[in-house]
């Protein structure tokens, strides 16, 4: 019982923390999972500030203490017990630690990884900062500053509010979260972020710069795809393909030399996209076609001019794959234009993630 007592007397009380988008839901079950340092941990101890924390058991499984000691659902359930002990919050589980999990009135369950429990539980999925969001941490500025500060340190929330450098903060978060063959897997993904690209074709290219094996490689790519760290996007035009999206543009930018200011653009739209759960596939090296046939095109420093002349070169296109409107995404420029039935607006990206947000 000493290691349940000493997570019952920590001081889990948490300071500069900004409200999230996200609410721990009322259910008696629930699941909370999603990228690595989304702010899953800082949720839970918010909640728990929120009420008498007497009355709630945080242990986190990621105390160096558990090197030496373990506890089983006997060892839980008796000191609920005996201490009134109303919500259990189990914070960086792994699914089988337990052979099954301890009964509480309120069980919160923290993960990097999705894992079914039934109907029973309630799933809160935990992404990284969205734009909207990361504006709403930032003290001051206009919305081309916020929007520069947004490109520069990207969407971990930890980054967003600290002040310390950014290359040391993605320094700690890599070496907390990923063991050294994952460290340098994930250069291997950030250099190859909004790619086309098969996992045969990262072992290949991953094999010729450092040891590697095809099995560690294929598990550590599922593993990291389970994480949320990177996702592949299908192809609306070509099925057997799918596109490399890593989840933080900025991050991605730290850790090689081959992610320009086009390729972090493009990221930020896509991951906008997957924020905002809305259904798309890529479209070829054009942009993303969502299940509601826009057509979001990343183009950062497109004229007007210039698009207008490939949207008549890609018009044959857009109408075989039924498309109904087309949003030309940049960097500051605003303009429209119709071609036949279908619109091109031009918005810059913090007028359309609001769009997005309400669609």
């Amino acid at each position: 019982m000493q290691l349940l007592e000493y997570f019952h007397d920590r001081n889990n009380n948490i300071s500069n923390y900004h409200q999230r988008k996200y609410n721990i839901p009322n259910s008696n079950r629930v699941l909370i999972y999603g990228s690595p340092a989304s702010g899953k941990s800082y949720l839970a101890l918010d909640y728990i500030m929120s009420i008498n924390s007497k009355k709630s058991l945080y242990i986190d499984f990621r105390d160096p203490k558990f090197h030496f000691k373990d506890i089983i659902e006997e060892d839980i359930e008796g000191f609920i017990e005996a201490n009134g002990i109303e919500i259990l919050i189990l914070d960086h589980y792994k699914h089988n630690y337990f052979q099954r999990v301890p009964n509480s009135k309120k069980l919160v369950i923290i993960s990097d990884y999705f894992y079914d429990y039934g109907d029973e539980f309630q799933n809160l999925e935990v992404s990284l900062l969205d734009y909207e969001e990361f504006f709403s941490f930032q003290k001051r500025g206009t919305e081309t500053q916020v929007f520069n500060q947004f490109l520069r340190q990207g969407t971990l929330p930890q980054v967003a509010i600290d002040t310390k450098p950014k290359e040391q903060l993605f320094y700690l978060f890599i070496e907390s979260h990923f063991d050294k063959s994952e460290q340098k897997l994930l250069g291997i993904l950030a250099h190859f972020n909004t790619s086309t690209v098969t996992t045969h074709q990262l072992y290949t290219y991953a094999k010729e710069r450092y040891k590697i094996s095809k099995d560690l490689i294929y598990r550590q790519i599922k593993r990291l795809k389970e994480r949320a760290v990177i996702r592949f996007i299908p192809d609306a035009i070509n099925a057997n393909t799918k596109k490399l999206i890593f989840f933080d543009f900025a991050l991605a930018k730290y850790l090689t030399l081959t992610q320009r200011f086009p390729k972090q653009f493009d990221t930020m739209v896509a991951l906008s996209l997957i924020k905002h759960k809305v259904e798309f596939q890529a479209f070829g090296i054009v942009g993303y076609l969502t299940n509601s046939g826009q057509l979001i095109i990343p183009a950062p420093f497109e004229s007007e001019e210039s698009s207008w002349k490939k949207a008549h070169s890609r018009f044959i296109t857009y109408k075989i794959a039924e498309v109904k409107k087309v949003y030309i995404v940049t960097v500051t420029a605003q303009y429209r234009f119709e071609i036949e039935n279908i619109e091109f607006e031009a918005l810059p990206f913090y007028e359309w993630v609001v769009i997005n947000d309400e669609s």
